[in-house]
């Protein structure tokens, strides 16, 4: 055996990691080029024969004065002469105010032969496709872009003009060309030119979070600590992340309204108030007033202006603090023990308020369980004895009531008819041990006393079957008196008491953070002259309109950061501001992680000791220009290194931050979720249009989008003005915006024309924040494709984060019959049980007294797989050994000795005679065969013993299949589970 060991990647991975994402953001910048919003900067040609692009041509000549003379001037305007590199675009889109260039190219140009022409050289340029327009503006999906590019390159393809109607619809192009410079497009800027910097740092001198980060180091776990402050008031979960406030590295995950960024504040304040420097990027960019009032050591960059207001506070902070004088700090011990105190008081009652709330939700929950319980066992000839034995549960024994016991309870059952079989003397001698045995496994199981069966081991066995029958009816009455106890009003005033003492402990904790800053500025007086005068002279410099290339030196953004520790952004772009210093920061906050790219965010991240990762799992994720193609290229091009876990069209900081936390992630619940019962409104006569006919994404539906604003106008006739509009078709987002500006337009109430103005569209990848009602347009009615059909279905997540985001109403127009084909959506619908669902009620969760949420119990309570070993020997054990391995094919589920009256169901146990009802109560066939999804009962099979059992005459008048099978004859198994 060889010795030799691969060699050790030479490209350290932090090196490659720097590199790949350097080159996405090189890409996006040239897949996203931009026409200079200056008109003197650019030279529009107008009705120009282009050869460069639509006809893939290298050289062209241009000999039209009409064109000649306007770039001469430009020519003459850059002062250049006609050397040098040009971007050359055709055709052209008005998005708002800028013009965009579907296709663009570099050229050179050269005078041509004859006077006053011009020579446009392409050379081997490549042909650039503006993806972040075609992808964010027209709504074009990944795949509709790379199919139109290769449709475009083509020789076999369409004329550009015919090409882009059929994927661009609704879009307003002009076939003209435009010709600008391109000084300055090729040099990294921003995150390129800080990943740049970062790429040639030493592996050594990488923080704790890069490390962690990029997987390279563990998480280590982070104690909890009782000291901490929240200055807004914080519920339960809030609290469990206060508590990790010193983690090295921590995500926070909730939906919208769920407190994630007071939380962030309460964060920042733990910071802050301990001396610590953070750096907070939020999109918003501000924190709230009750921070500030408190501690006014808070710097905001970002736009210039925002920088210089923030200079101008600062001074007058610091010009404050020198008239003040010199002043004793404050002692804040008695603060912190009152806030610790408050803090214990506040943990007590949450717990009090979670099993208010626990109790209350599961009586909720169990009510239409509980019913379904009851309904099932109306025809049970044991229902007396049900009853009876039920009458005993009281609010003192409830809890002893668990949905294990069931399946510990048909485990245990399954033991026992196998026991009943041993004969003989032996037999006799190991009954008895068998009853000590049947009796310290139901203590064991926590089954109350007066369940417990007496009698002999036969007594016993049949004793246990029916209290298998009974339990679900004890274990619904049992959760049912549970829920009774978390009343409304014991949930409403632990709720009360909770939220004031949270209010009491924020006030304590303002004034906790007050005396830090008072110490803060205790700590600086000593150098107060010397941040004056670094602050009053960046105040002159940014008032007199210097150049912005480096606001501040490295000593007097430290000088100045000593001074004000909290620095807010309402971007990562902080290069030119914030000096790219490893650790410069304690802490680094992101809000709305999930909504940015990491390669801006990295070298954020760099600049921090501990960061805290919060967002919403479920939102929008950044759109890329790159497309999923050209990042696996550009991912390719990495030697070495496996950095897939990094794909940048995939991935946010905060999916891989939840990825590298794991377990120590935190999650906060959200204040508001879809309704229940979302509103469905069905428009048969709606067809699908596509302007576009090879892009999916374009699709509309008129008389749909009709429907939608009807709802729209209805909700504000009754009052909701916080409306929202919202389809995953782009074509149908520019449908309803026309028909909305005209709705607008036409409406003579200026209060109600402005009410519609203000609505907003959204399309499926913008993040749509929360709205009193939603109002969803799903498209898809008649003439909807097979393609548009799984389309839509690809895209079932963002309509129901859509619907998550109505306080009050959500509204979903569509039709009935077309969302019938999607599984994702269909639910949605108000639809009626089919015949196979009211047949399998009798095998469903809540008919053996178990909640949905309880399906593992509920799977474990049917297969007992624990008991299969020792209740089936012999040909038993060969006959089930030979349906799973066919269960396994047929996705198919093998219930052994499961209870008859169970298989049944309410509705075939009413039909049959009483006599044989009575022979159901005691029949528990060897295997019972189910459908794996809807629990459905396929087959009942046992061995044939020469002449019927009691479960085949009950069966074969039930109308459900029943086989016997004979020992070793097993090559008929194949025709049960066909």
């Amino acid at each position: 055996m060889s010795s030799l060991r691969p060699p050790r990647p030479s490209t350290p991975f932090w090196t490659a990691l720097v590199k790949y994402y350097r080159s996405c953001l090189d890409r996006e910048v040239e897949l996203g080029i931009q026409v200079p919003a200056d008109p003197n900067a650019r030279v529009i040609l107008q009705g120009l024969q282009e050869h460069l692009i639509t006809h893939k041509a290298t050289t062209t000549i241009i000999s039209d004065p009409a064109h000649t003379q306007p770039i001469l001037a430009y020519l003459n305007r850059r002062g250049r002469g006609i050397g040098g590199t040009f971007f050359y675009g055709y055709p052209l889109a008005r998005d708002g105010d800028r013009l965009v260039p579907v296709c663009c190219t570099e050229v050179t140009l050269e005078p041509g032969t004859a006077p006053q022409t011009v020579v446009l050289t392409r050379g081997v340029s490549e042909l650039l496709f503006n993806r972040r327009f075609l992808r964010q503006a027209a709504g074009l999906t990944d795949a509709e872009i790379a199919e139109l590019t290769r449709l475009w390159l083509s020789s076999r393809g369409p004329e550009p003009a015919e090409l882009l109607g059929q994927y661009l619809a609704g879009v307003d192009l002009q076939y003209d060309a435009v010709l600008f410079g391109s000084e300055g497009l090729g040099s990294a800027r921003g995150p390129a030119r800080e990943l740049q910097l970062m790429e040639q740092l030493r592996k050594d001198r990488l923080p704790d979070t890069i490390r962690i980060f990029t997987g390279e180091q563990g998480l280590p776990v982070a104690r909890e600590s009782d000291d901490y402050l929240s200055i807004l008031p914080a519920d339960a979960d809030q609290v469990r992340v206060l508590r990790r406030w010193r983690a090295p590295f921590l995500t926070v995950a909730g939906p919208a309204g769920s407190g994630k960024s007071a939380t962030a504040a309460n964060l920042i304040a733990c910071a802050a108030a301990a001396g610590q420097r953070v750096l907070f990027v939020t999109p918003d960019g501000r924190l709230p007033d009750e921070f500030l009032e408190a501690f006014p050591g808070v710097l905001y960059i970002g736009s210039q202006e925002a920088w210089l207001g923030s200079l101008r506070r600062a001074l007058e902070v610091l010009q404050s603090l020198k008239a003040e004088g010199e002043a004793a700090p404050p002692e804040a011990s008695a603060l912190a023990a009152e806030s610790r105190a408050l803090a214990e008081e506040l943990d007590r009652l949450h717990a009090e308020h979670a099993r208010a709330v626990a109790l209350a939700e599961l009586g909720e929950a169990m009510e239409p369980v509980s019913a379904l319980v009851e309904a099932s066992l109306n025809d049970h000839p044991r229902r007396a004895w049900m009853e009876q034995l039920a009458g005993r549960i009281t609010a003192a024994n409830a809890g002893q009531f668990r949905p294990e016991q069931l399946v510990a309870l048909r485990q245990l059952h399954m033991r026992a008819l196998a026991w009943e079989e041993e004969g003989g003397l032996a037999g006799r001698l190991s009954q008895m041990r068998r009853i000590s045995q049947i009796k310290s496994a139901l203590r064991q199981a926590g089954i109350p006393e007066f369940c417990h069966p007496e009698g002999d081991l036969k007594e016993q066995v049949e004793g246990l079957g029916l209290l298998a029958q009974a339990y679900p009816l004890l274990l619904s009455r049992a959760r049912r008196i549970l829920g009774a106890g978390g009343a409304a009003d014991h949930r409403q005033e632990t709720a009360a008491l909770a939220a004031a003492t949270a209010r009491k402990k924020a006030e304590v904790d303002r004034r906790r953070l007050r005396a830090a800053w008072l110490r803060k500025a205790a700590e600086i007086r000593p150098n107060l002259d010397k941040i004056i005068a670094s602050v009053t002279g960046e105040i002159e410099s940014q008032e007199k309109g210097g150049p912005r290339l480096s606001i501040l030196t490295r000593q007097r953004f430290a000088d100045l950061l000593a001074a004000f520790p909290v620095v807010v952004s309402p971007t990562l772009a902080v290069a030119g501001t914030v000096p790219n210093e490893p650790e410069m920061f304690d802490l680094f906050v992101l809000d709305d992680a999930e909504r940015v790219p990491i390669p801006p965010f990295l070298p954020v991240l760099y600049r921090a000791k501990r960061a805290v990762l919060l967002g919403d799992e479920d939102g929008v994720m950044p759109p890329s220009s790159l497309g999923p193609d050209e990042d696996s290229r550009l991912l390719g091009q990495v030697e070495e290194h496996n950095l897939a876990a990094f794909a940048y069209t995939e991935v946010s900081p905060l999916h891989r931050g939840l990825a590298v936390a794991g377990p120590q992630a935190q999650r906060l619940r959200g204040s508001y979720y879809a309704p229940e019962d979302v509103q469905f409104i069905n428009v048969d006569d709606g067809q699908t249009l596509f302007p576009a006919p090879a892009a999916v994404s374009q699709a509309q539906s008129p008389l749909e989008a009709r429907a939608a604003l009807l709802q729209v106008t209805r909700l504000l006739s009754a009052g909701l003005q916080d409306v929202a509009l919202c389809s995953p078709f782009s074509g149908q987002v520019h449908l309803l915006r026309q028909l909305l500006s005209r709705l607008a337009d036409a409406e003579q109430d200026p209060d109600r024309s402005g009410a519609l103005r203000r609505i907003p569209v959204y399309a499926a990848d913008e993040p749509l924040g929360r709205h009193q009602a939603v109002v969803v347009s799903l498209v898809l009615g008649a003439g909807a494709t097979p393609e548009s059909l799984r389309w839509l279905g690809d895209r079932s997540r963002a309509v129901l984060r859509a619907l998550a985001c109505a306080s009050q109403r959500a509204v979903l127009v569509g039709r009935r019959e077309t969302l019938a084909q999607i599984p994702a959506l269909a639910g949605l619908v108000n639809g009626e049980r089919t015949e196979e669902d009211v047949q399998a009620a009798g095998l469903q969760p809540g008919a053996l007294g178990l909640l949905p949420s309880e399906r593992p119990q509920h799977e474990a309570c049917l297969t007992a797989p624990e008991a299969v070993a020792e209740a089936l020997q012999g040909d038993e054990r060969e006959l089930y050994n030979r349906l799973a391995a066919l269960a396994r094919q047929r996705q198919a589920l093998l219930a052994p000795r499961l209870p008859l009256t169970w298989t049944l169901g309410p509705e075939r146990l009413a039909a049959l005679p009483a006599h044989l009802r009575e022979q159901a109560v005691s029949a528990y066939p060897l295997i019972t065969v189910l459908d794996v999804s809807s629990f459905r009962p396929l087959a009942v099979v046992e061995l044939d013993a020469g002449e019927p059992g009691p479960a085949a005459q009950v069966c074969a008048q039930a109308g459900l299949p029943y086989h016997a099978v004979r020992p070793g004859d097993w090559e008929g198994l194949r025709e049960l589970l066909r």
